[in-house]
């Protein structure tokens, strides 16, 4: 692993694995599934470990996918892999896990899903930089589309400035101080979120919103896997 410099701090990446193939239609985990002759998962460890801002991986995934992701790690030569253990019934649990593993000497955890395979250097290198100018970073782009409020009966209620909106992607990055703190006090607070950035929040804390790509898609459906053999052929 990469020897980390007095101004160079220590990265640590957890990668969430444990998705299901329910919406892609496929009876594996979707990050098993191949475009350019690689399996999704493949393709995000290479783009984590070809990265040199990231000094470790852990990888968080459902205990029968285990040997599987194994498997890959080992023919692809993801030599960043600190561990892979097994996750939670939820995305927050896995993510509390892989905490569990990570370098007591660790400055920057990052959080990225496993899904999103086409994350760039630039993208990974500005959220760590977010993190170290305001303590917590996520990549994001401007919402493209116009979104609505609606009450139950499908009814439009409002229409909220789209230019104060982001979709938010991975990595999301967070001292390890603070994601720790975060996820012990959602544990006792019963907080279920659906992403780390509002488990942070929560603690009145501030998120910068780095800047992302439009190709860093998460691959749920079909289309998403033949948007990422697009994507991927296109250059960087």
């Amino acid at each position: 692993m990469k020897k980390k410099t007095k101004s160079d701090p220590f990265v640590s990446c957890i990668v969430a694995a444990g998705g299901k193939g329910s919406r892609m239609g496929a009876d594996v985990n979707k990050i098993f599934l191949e475009y350019g002759d690689m399996p999704v998962l493949a393709h995000t460890l290479l783009a984590l470990n070809n990265c040199s801002a990231i000094h470790e991986i852990i990888l968080v995934t459902a205990e029968n996918d285990l040997p599987g992701c194994m498997d890959i790690a080992n023919e692809f030569s993801i030599s960043k892999v600190k561990t892979i253990t097994i996750g939670g019934a939820t995305r927050q649990d896995s993510v509390r896990n892989g905490l569990k593993e990570v370098s007591f000497g660790a400055d920057i955890v990052l959080i990225h899903d496993a899904a999103r395979s086409l994350v760039t250097d630039a993208v990974i290198c500005d959220v760590i930089q977010g993190v170290i100018e305001f303590g917590a970073a996520a990549t994001g782009v401007p919402c493209k589309n116009t979104l609505k409020f609606a009450n139950e009966q499908g009814l439009i209620t409002g229409t909220p400035d789209r230019s104060t909106l982001y979709e938010i992607q991975t990595p999301q990055g967070f001292r390890r101080d603070l994601i720790v703190q975060a996820h012990e006090a959602a544990v006792k607070s019963d907080l279920v979120a659906t992403d780390d950035c509002f488990l942070v929040e929560s603690l009145g804390a501030s998120v910068k919103i780095t800047q992302g790509d439009y190709r860093n898609i998460k691959i749920t459906t079909p289309e998403d896997l033949l948007l990422a053999e697009q994507f991927s052929a296109l250059p960087r």
